[in-house]
Formats: C-alpha cells, sequence, structure tokens
C-alpha cells in the first residue's frame, strides 16, 4: 500500500510540477527534493547534461541521490527523469520502492543534445512512465517501457474561484500566440503579421527567430507566465493559437486543453489528437496551415458572439469530461501500483 511519497521535481508555484506535487500531497504523506535548489544553479546543470557527454555527470547524479534519499518511501515520483542513472533506480527498486516519472517531453525525439542520455538508458526500470502525448506509445513500446497515458495536465485550481464570462466580455488582444519559440511557430507568426492580423506573442526564445527585427514589437512579454497571470492572459485573448512542435514529434499540447479550460476560443492545428478531441467550428477551430488560419482569423474576429459560443462550448468540453480530470487520471495510475 502505497502510504508515503517522495516527490522529486520543481515546486515553483505556477508550474505544472507544483500542481503535480499539490495533488500527490492531497492524498498522500509527500516528502520534496526541490530540484531547483537540489541541483544548484540549475540552469548550469542543464548546460552540463546538454553538451556533455561523458560518465562524471551521472556519477554525480547518483551521489547526490544515494546520499539524500535515506527515508523509507513506498513510491519515488518525478517529473526530472533525465537525472536519474540505471545505476541509482536498481539501488532504489532494490529498497522496495515503487518508481513513477511523468514525462511531459520527448526524450526519443527532439533537439535537447544530450539532455536525455542518462535517462534513455534507464527508462525501462520505472514501474510506471507516464506520457501525455499518444505520438510516445510507439517509442515506449520500442524500448519495452512500462507506461500509461494521460490527457495534457491543465490546473484547475486556478478557476476553481472564478465564474468565466461568456456573455458581454471585454478583451484586451484579438489573437494571442503564447509559447516559447520554434522555428515553425515563428514562421506562423511571421505569415500572422503580414496578413495585418493584430496578434500579440508571450514567450521564450523569440529572439532567435531570423525575423525578430520584423516580429519584435508583436512581442508583449519574453519570460514564463505562469498561475493566476498566465489564465488572465489566455482568458482576456478573443483568439488563442496552439500549434504543436513537429520537431518534438508533437500533435497536442497542455495549452490543447488549458485554451479552451481558460476561456479563449482555441485556433488549433489539425492533428488526429485535437480531431479526437474538438469538434471543428462547435468547441474549437482546427486549422491546416497559415493560409487556412489567417483565412478563418479573418472570418471570426469580426463575429463576437460567435467566438462566445465558441469558447463556451470548449470550456465544457474540457471541464466537464472526466477524462480530462489530471487528478483524478494521475491517482487512479497510482493505486494501480497497490
Amino acid at each position: 500500500m502505497i502510504k508515503k511519497i517522495l516527490f522529486v521535481g520543481s515546486i515553483k508555484k505556477g508550474t505544472n510540477s507544483f500542481y503535480t506535487y499539490k495533488v500527490l500531497s492531497e492524498k498522500y504523506n509527500v516528502d520534496i527534493i526541490d530540484i531547483d535548489k537540489f541541483f544548484y544553479p540549475i540552469n548550469l546543470i542543464y548546460i552540463l547534461l546538454f553538451y556533455f557527454n561523458f560518465f562524471l555527470p551521472e556519477l554525480w547524479f547518483n551521489y547526490k541521490f544515494k546520499k539524500n534519499i535515506n527515508k523509507r518511501y513506498d513510491l519515488i515520483f518525478t517529473l526530472n527523469g533525465e537525472f536519474f542513472g540505471k545505476k541509482i533506480l536498481l539501488l532504489l527498486k532494490k529498497r522496495g520502492i515503487k518508481l513513477i516519472f511523468l514525462c511531459l517531453d520527448n526524450p526519443y525525439f527532439n533537439e535537447d543534445k544530450l539532455k536525455w542520455l542518462i535517462a534513455k538508458k534507464s527508462m525501462h526500470i520505472y514501474d510506471k512512465v507516464i506520457f501525455q502525448q499518444p505520438t510516445r506509445i510507439k517509442y515506449a513500446k520500442k524500448n519495452k517501457l512500462n507506461f500509461s497515458l494521460i490527457s495534457p495536465i491543465y490546473n484547475k485550481d486556478i478557476t476553481k474561484n472564478i465564474k468565466l464570462n461568456f456573455k458581454n466580455r471585454r478583451y484586451k488582444r484579438d489573437v494571442l500566440i503564447i509559447g516559447t519559440w520554434f522555428h515553425e511557430r515563428g514562421e506562423l507568426a511571421k505569415d500572422l503579421i503580414k496578413s495585418g492580423i493584430n496578434i500579440e506573442i508571450f514567450g521564450q526564445r523569440w529572439e532567435k527567430d531570423k525575423n525578430y527585427k520584423f516580429i519584435k514589437k508583436y512581442i508583449k512579454h519574453n519570460k514564463p507566465i505562469l498561475g493566476h497571470k498566465y489564465f488572465k492572459t489566455i482568458y482576456e485573448s478573443k483568439l488563442t493559437i496552439c500549434q504543436p512542435n513537429k520537431e518534438n514529434d508533437d500533435d497536442i499540447t497542455n495549452k490543447s486543453i488549458e485554451i479552451p479550460a481558460y476561456g479563449s476560443l482555441l485556433l488549433a492545428k489539425k492533428t488526429k489528437s485535437h480531431d479526437k478531441i474538438f469538434k471543428n467550428y462547435v468547441n474549437a477551430v482546427l486549422f491546416n496551415n497559415s493560409k487556412d488560419l489567417i483565412k478563418k482569423i479573418k472570418i471570426l474576429i469580426k463575429k463576437d458572439s460567435f467566438i462566445n459560443k465558441i469558447s463556451m462550448n470548449g470550456y465544457k468540453k474540457i471541464s466537464f469530461d472526466k477524462k480530462f480530470n489530471f487528478k483524478t487520471n494521475l491517482l487512479d495510475i497510482i493505486n494501480q501500483l497497490n
């Protein structure tokens, strides 16, 4: 029976990691290893992971965990499997500890240099690896992982005491792009701006775009937005774009769920996962490419009542469907280990 858990992850408020910790701590006795303090400075440690292909980092990570994990736990739950090597995981299993890795990234198909080198050699040891992306299933089967699939995380607590208004709304912006820059997202932003659509961009790394000088004035915030401010930014936007990152083999993201849950009309790239969840022009609007998106935005933008109706339907779809309840889904997976 699982009663005592060690949570290894960031506990920075407003992050998905912190929300996961809160979900666990509501039911279980949970101790914490705050990864941001445990490996300080964390940004320097990630530089080490990204660029240095040798065994010393893993030895040091193993030493740190072995030294600090000295209590009896029923389960170790981490969102930071990139730090756990094979030897330390096997040692923890010998102690009778169950192991879960909630993997929000793609260790097998991305541009993260050597970040996942340690994890890829050890992921098969976990009692459960939890993915949010259906596209991860093929990697999980190929690498013989014990895995489960759940819907992307969205923090229900943010809107728990807020009644969303879908009638007489006052918007601060027409079209929002929120998220970290990647090449395809940058190209989409450029095309929208050239078409005359009034967009605002919130997110990191946009200075890396080759057209940065052209799009710079549309970037309103270049740091992470978390918690209530993140919700408010989405809620105050008529239309919010969700574009999964093909370079990471994504076809759904947290924003696919967060945008409708937080009250904006979801403009989502047409993918298998989006097609399964949403009905076009009922609870979201799906687009094929930038040309298709531009055409749809120019039609929608003048129809506030239609926007509000789709937004409300999207909100109901995500908020009231149990399969999008991260808390219930996560606790069900843990119960299966008992």
